[in-house]
């Protein structure tokens, strides 16, 4: 895992706002900016179906329809570049106490997640064959206009070292008594 002080400048600022006095990280941790994951899948799919379909426009068409290929093209991969530069802005810290989201969600926003050290913190681990994975924490839900329920997993995501994290947070997290 890596250390407080190699954060960069912007990121370790956020990091010291979202401690409390006289807390001090047991783990700094940061996910692996990856191209495909999870969120940028649509993305890729919609970027493929685009070409196809801009391509067909722009046969069909004579080139009229150039215009519409830097719109159809420019979407997907503006979404996958903005998971990529999310990712690159987000730091897992665990202490002591918590377990800390910090990531950026704008250019001067940021978002700070936390969660108490109990038995049981791991809603879920997905483990990946390279030794990387995501640990959930937590969901959050939201009700849109017409009353559907979307339900969105908060955690650790794209972890190098999955199972290190994992057993730190057992060894800190107290013991349920029964």
């Amino acid at each position: 895992m890596i250390s407080l002080a190699s954060l960069p400048e912007k990121l370790h600022e956020q990091v010291l706002r979202a401690m409390w006095p006289g807390e001090e990280p047991v783990l700094v941790a940061r996910p692996v900016p990856t191209i495909v994951n999870r969120v940028s899948q649509p993305y890729i799919f919609f970027l493929v179906f685009a070409i196809f379909f801009v391509s067909l426009l722009v046969f069909c068409s004579g080139f009229a329809a150039l215009p519409f290929l830097a719109l159809f093209i420019a979407l997907p991969v503006g979404g996958i570049w903005r998971t990529y530069w999310q990712m690159q802005r987000t730091v897992y810290i665990i202490t002591e106490r918590r377990a800390l989201v910090v990531r950026a969600t704008g250019r001067k926003d940021w978002q700070t997640l936390s969660w108490p050290l109990t038995a049981g913190l791991v809603k879920e681990r997905v483990l990946r064959a390279d030794g990387s994975g995501d640990l959930i924490l937590g969901y959050e839900s939201s009700r849109d206009a017409e009353g559907g329920t979307t339900i969105v997993p908060q955690g650790f995501f794209n972890l190098p070292e999955l199972r290190r994290v994992e057993q730190i947070l057992m060894d800190i997290a107290p013991v349920p008594r029964g």
